[in-house]
């Protein structure tokens, strides 16, 4: 009776140090064929920033041959930069040499493949050379692109209705082009023109850019004169200002005795009809600047508005409605010819004297 009982307690006892034994079994230690370092090594440590899905005993392959293998894979202390790193053992074979300029990448070779620590050495030569013991630092390596985050960007880009908008655009541009292939093609001939001028003046491009560089400086410079400006009280101070030269305008209509004496100026008189017929709806009114009426400084506020401002937020959409070329009429007007018409007219609305 005791002679059993001693078996079964030694049977226990053989099995509870089996179970012991088992949990501390790790399977990737059991070394595979083809999987290790054959002879000498020397030990490198490589820091990356992420090593998500890196197995355990994953390959080491230096310009599309393998070295070595990682042996290891601990989490490092936060010592150096915000969230520490990780820091990847790996055994090297002995006959490798290998800069202290090595980059390494966890790197997949196929879609299911396990993910391998590719090293790269430079090409302008070796230098100094890792040895055992030595660390590729953090600023040497980059972690692995994922599938899951190519397939999350590819699904947002899909889902985002960018494909439906491209759909969209060529559906509009299919509708308004003319449906002769000669005048289609003669509408991209003028395009192109117009794009070679442009990239043959480039300079004069670089000019306007500057201009409106050196505008934006000088309007940040005087911010805080265009903020007084822009104030209510400012607003009503120019307002006041306004119905003053109207004040006075009106007294001088009242001189209409002295007109008999002056009827040599009733042609510059009537010259000016168009100009004043222009100006005084704008001055005849309780609030001549206000931004609620009609005039050049509320279409400019609109404009900044309804047009930059959500043109800056959301992102340019083009969304064609019509494209039409103008058949050439006469002989082109010359330069200072466009630039007499343009005087003339400015002064004959007195902008310019």
């Amino acid at each position: 009776m005791r002679a059993g009982l001693r078996r079964a307690a030694s049977a226990a006892l053989i099995v509870a140090v089996s179970a012991c034994g088992a949990c501390a079994f790790d399977p990737a230690e059991l070394p595979l064929p083809g999987a290790g370092v054959a002879g000498p090594s020397y030990h490198v440590r490589i820091e990356f920033t992420d090593v998500l899905n890196l197995p355990a005993r994953a390959k080491v392959i230096a310009n599309g041959a393998q070295v070595g293998v990682a042996t290891n894979i601990a989490l490092a202390q936060p010592d150096r930069g915000p969230g520490g790193h990780v820091i990847v053992d790996a055994e090297i074979d002995d006959d490798v040499q290998l800069p202290t300029t090595t980059t390494a990448v966890l790197r997949q070779n196929t879609l299911l493949g396990d993910i391998h620590i590719a090293l790269t050495t430079p090409p302008d030569g070796f230098g100094r050379l890792l040895h055992d013991g030595d660390t590729i630092p953090v600023g040497q390596t980059r972690p692995a692109v994922r599938v899951e985050d190519t397939l999350a960007g590819v699904a947002t880009f899909v889902q985002g209705g960018a494909i439906d908008h491209l759909q969209d655009l060529i559906t509009d541009l299919n509708g308004v082009l003319p449906e002769d292939p000669a005048q289609t093609a003669r509408i991209f001939q003028v395009l192109g023109a117009d794009a070679a001028d442009l990239s043959a003046n480039l300079d004069q491009v670089d000019h306007l850019l500057n201009g409106f560089t050196k505008d934006s400086e000088v309007m940040n410079r005087r911010r805080d004169t265009l903020a007084e400006l822009l104030t209510e009280p400012a607003v009503e101070q120019l307002s006041a200002s306004v119905a003053t030269i109207v004040n006075v305008i009106g007294v001088l209509g009242g001189m209409a005795p002295v007109a008999h004496a002056l009827t040599w100026l009733a042609p510059v008189a009537q010259s000016a009809d168009g100009a004043l017929g222009a100006i005084f709806p704008l001055l005849f009114t309780s609030r001549p600047l206000d931004l609620q009426a009609p005039s050049n400084l509320n279409a400019l506020v609109a404009v900044i508005r309804d047009k930059i401002i959500p043109f800056v937020e959301h992102g340019p959409k083009v969304r064609l409605r019509g494209v039409t070329v103008t058949p050439e009429q006469g002989p082109p007007v010359p330069a200072d010819e466009q630039v007499e018409h343009i005087l003339r007219t400015l002064r004959m609305i007195g902008v310019v004297r």
